[in-house]
C-alpha cells in the first residue's frame, strides 16, 4: 500500500510554509487562519528535579481532537475497524491508525477539504453504543495543555467499509504491536484505554507465564504494596509540593536556541529542532500544504520496570512534570527520553536508564521501535522496552516514584492521570 499511495514531504524554510507566518508579541508561528496549531516559546520554572529553568519551544493546540475505533461484534468475534493512514513525520509511510484520527479543524474543515471518513459515529450524528469515552493528554515535554478524546463506539447500524480500511480482532492487533513502527501513536492511546481483562474476554488468549502474571496483576485489587487512595495522596502531595510557573516567550527569546531561516534548534544539538515541510498527498482530504513540525533525531527510550512484589507483578511508575501538563504532575513510565544516548552515564541522566541501558536480555518482556504522532512530529521513534527484574533488585526509590500493580494502572487510565508514554507502554502488554 506505501507504494500505491506516496506522500511526498520535503523539508522547507519555516519562512517559505505557505498559509503559515512569524507573529510579534511575544513571536510566534502559526496558520493564518487562526486554526489547527501554533509554535510559540515557553520558560519553565521548578523546585522540582535538578534543572530549575528552561527554555524550549512548545505545540500550543487548545482544541480537543478525536481518536476513535469503531467496532463490531461478527460470527462472535470483536473486529476493530482501521485504516492505513499516512503522515508527513512517519518514517515509513503508511502507519495503522484508529478509524478516525481528527483535531476540531479536521472535523469543521479549517483546511477546505472533506470531511474524514466515519467521523459522524463519533459526533452524535450516527446512532452507536460508546464503550469507552475518555479525555486523555498528549506529550506534555511537548505540547502545552493539548488533549484528546479517545473512543471506542460500536454502531448500531450497518456501517460501510471504505479503501484504506480495514476490520482485523484484537488478537491480530497483538501480531501487529510486534512489529517496528506499525501501529501509530493514536491507535496505541486507544487501545490503552481498554483494560487488559476486557481484551481477554474479547479472545485474543494465548496467555504463557508473563501473561498469567499480568492477569493476577489485574485482577487483584488488594494485591498491591500501595492501596489506590495511598496512590492517589501521594499524587496529590507531588502535585501540591512544587511549584511550576510557566511564562510565555518569543521564538527569537528562548535562552540556548537560536532560531534561522530553516529551524529552530538548541545550541547544544540536543533535544530537538522545530522545521518546516512541504506535503503533498493523494489519500488525505487535501492533496498539498505545508506546516511545521517537530524534528526529534536518533532514537528515544521509553521504558517500563516491573518486578514482582510479594509475589505479584508491580510497574514502576513517576511522577512525571513536563511544562504542558496540565496538572503539573502526571504519572509516566519509568524512563522516558528522546536524547538519552546523550546523556548516559551523565549526572542529569533519568534515574533507572542504566538498567536499560545495560539490560539482561533475560529480563526484556517487550521491545520495539515505535513512531510517536507523524502529524506533529518528523522522524520522532522510541525504544519502547518493558523489562522484568529479579524480585528484590531494586529496594529503594526516590520519593517520585511509587509501585503499581497493573489493576491499579487500570484503575486510573481512565481518570487522566497517566502520560501518553506510559499509556502506550501499557498498550504493548496487550501482546500478551
Amino acid at each position: 500500500m506505501n507504494r500505491e499511495r506516496p506522500m511526498k514531504v520535503d523539508l522547507v524554510a519555516l519562512d517559505e510554509l505557505a498559509e503559515w507566518s512569524f507573529r510579534s508579541g511575544p513571536l510566534s508561528l502559526g496558520h493564518n487562519s487562526g486554526k489547527f496549531f501554533t509554535m510559540r516559546g515557553v520558560r519553565t520554572e521548578t523546585d522540582f528535579g535538578n534543572v530549575p529553568v528552561w527554555d524550549q519551544p512548545i505545540i500550543y493546540q487548545p482544541e480537543i481532537g478525536i481518536l476513535g475505533f469503531i467496532t463490531r461484534v461478527f460470527d462472535g468475534i470483536r473486529y476493530f475497524l482501521i485504516q492505513a493512514k499516512v503522515e508527513p513525520g512517519n518514517i515509513n509511510g503508511f502507519q495503522i491508525s484508529p478509524t478516525l484520527q481528527a483535531t476540531r479543524s479536521n472535523l469543521t474543515r479549517a483546511h477546505r477539504g472533506s470531511t474524514p471518513r466515519y467521523a459522524e459515529y463519533f459526533t452524535g450524528k450516527k446512532p452507536v453504543n460508546i464503550l469507552v469515552d475518555q479525555l486523555q493528554s498528549e506529550q506534555g515535554s511537548r505540547f502545552l495543555n493539548k488533549q484528546n478524546r479517545n473512543m471506542v463506539v460500536e454502531p448500531l447500524d450497518e456501517v460501510p467499509l471504505y479503501d484504506d480500511f480495514c476490520w482485523v480482532t484484537l488478537a491480530q492487533i497483538k501480531t501487529l504491536l510486534q512489529r517496528d513502527n506499525l501501529v501509530n501513536m493514536d491507535a496505541r492511546s486507544v487501545l490503552s484505554c481498554m483494560p487488559l481483562p476486557r481484551w481477554e474476554m474479547l479472545g485474543c488468549g494465548g496467555l504463557h507465564e508473563f501473561g498469567d502474571s499480568l492477569s493476577i496483576s489485574a485482577c487483584h485489587d488488594n494485591a498491591g504494596v500501595h492501596t489506590n487512595h495511598e496512590l492517589l495522596q501521594w499524587l496529590t502531595w507531588m502535585r501540591s509540593s512544587y511549584e511550576r510557573k510557566l511564562s510565555m516567550r518569543g521564538l527569537d527569546e528562548l535562552n540556548g536556541w537560536r532560531k534561522t531561516r530553516h529551524e529552530i534548534s538548541h545550541e547544544s544539538g540536543r533535544y530537538f529542532s522545530v522545521v518546516g515541510v512541504s506535503v503533498e498527498s493523494t489519500s488525505r482530504e487535501v492533496s498539498r500544504w505545508t506546516q511545521p513540525l517537530v524534528y526529534h533525531p536518533g532514537e528515544g527510550i521509553n521504558g517500563l520496570i516491573t518486578q514482582r512484589i510479594r509475589g505479584v507483578l508491580h510497574f514502576l511508575v513517576r511522577a512525571c512534570l513536563y511544562p504542558g501538563n496540565r496538572d503539573h504532575f502526571e504519572l509516566g513510565s519509568t524512563v522516558s527520553r528522546s536524547d538519552y544516548l546523550s546523556c548516559t552515564g551523565h549526572p542529569d541522566a533519568p534515574e533507572f536508564l542504566d538498567l536499560f541501558v545495560n539490560r539482561d536480555p533475560s529480563w526484556v518482556r517487550y521491545s520495539s521501535i515505535q513512531s510517536e504522532e507523524g502529524g506533529r512530529f518528523y522522524h520522532y521513534q522510541n525504544r519502547y522496552m518493558v523489562l522484568e527484574l529479579p524480585a528484590g533488585t531494586i529496594k529503594e526509590i526516590p520519593e517520585y516514584f511509587r509501585w503499581f500493580t497493573l489493576g491499579q494502572i487500570q484503575s486510573l487510565i481512565p481518570h487522566g492521570y497517566f502520560t501518553i508514554e506510559m499509556r502506550n507502554l501499557h498498550a504493548c502488554l496487550l501482546l500478551y
